[in-house]
């Protein structure tokens, strides 16, 4: 498989995808990632003396809400982990970032994936309204004594950062595995991590490998799992944890 031509073309695709418009003292950028709305994810940006100035317009938290999603004191924690770990701020309801013009598209790569990740973890299950996916996993891990870091980040051959939710150190019978659980199994997700892994990939050890948790509790858009499973990524369903298979890929 050649890494960089895979890289290459998603990078001419991704940016063919992205339109933009101006909007008063605002352009408004709509990339090709959906949110669980199936609408397609747009930002505002605007230069601000020699910095950029980046704003969602309130849409992300203001579609959770109609929605119906309540802000608990637990799920604030974790959404301020999210804004913390992308380098994002809350005002009010609004996702802001403000970088320097050198700095831009790393920024928007990474208020992006801020959205994103916001839009995608708090998409609760029906059957468990009171968790959060990636707190169920961590519980699985600390009830199976499976040590982890968590929140690691790396710099992929474009010079992006990407960010993991789980890092699997490795071990004398293991490689070292990066892992990503998704809650809201669809193609702009898978899109979105295939991306990052493929650029990660060729800084990393040459046998680590990706695993990606799915929460099967949610649908499963046709056509994600044997993507992943395309790009040798090792699936497993949420459901399905407790088996002899994934255990042995997520233990050490």
């Amino acid at each position: 498989m050649d890494i960089q031509k895979l890289i290459d073309e998603y990078a001419v695709w991704l940016k063919s995808e992205i339109t933009f418009e101006r909007v008063g003292e605002y352009y408004e950028i709509t990339t090709p990632y959906l949110d669980n709305a199936n609408d397609y994810l747009q930002i505002y940006v605007r230069q601000d003396g020699n910095d950029i100035f980046f704003t969602d317009d309130s849409a992300t938290i203001h579609t959770l809400k109609m929605s119906g999603f309540q802000f608990t004191p637990n799920r604030k924690i974790y959404l301020q982990r999210i804004l913390n770990q992308y380098g994002v701020r809350l005002k009010g309801d609004e996702l802001i970032a403000k970088t320097p013009i050198k700095n831009f598209a790393q920024k928007k790569h990474l208020f992006i994936q801020a959205i994103l990740r916001i839009d995608d973890m708090f998409a609760v299950t029906k059957s468990k309204v009171a968790s959060l996916f990636l707190d169920d996993i961590q519980t699985f891990f600390e009830e199976r004594e499976i040590y982890y870091s968590d929140n690691v980040q790396f710099t992929g051959t474009s010079g992006f950062t990407h960010s993991y939710d789980f890092l699997l150190q490795r071990t004398k019978t293991k490689p070292e595995r990066l892992c990503q659980a998704i809650n809201n199994p669809n193609k702009s997700s898978m899109g979105n991590i295939l991306f990052a892994w493929n650029d990660t990939k060729p800084s990393r050890k040459k046998d680590s490998q990706l695993i990606v948790i799915l929460n099967d509790q949610n649908s499963i858009v046709r056509g994600v799992e044997d993507a992943f499973i395309n790009y040798d990524a090792k699936v497993i369903r949420w459901s399905e944890r407790n088996s002899d298979e994934n255990l042995s890929l997520i233990s050490a």
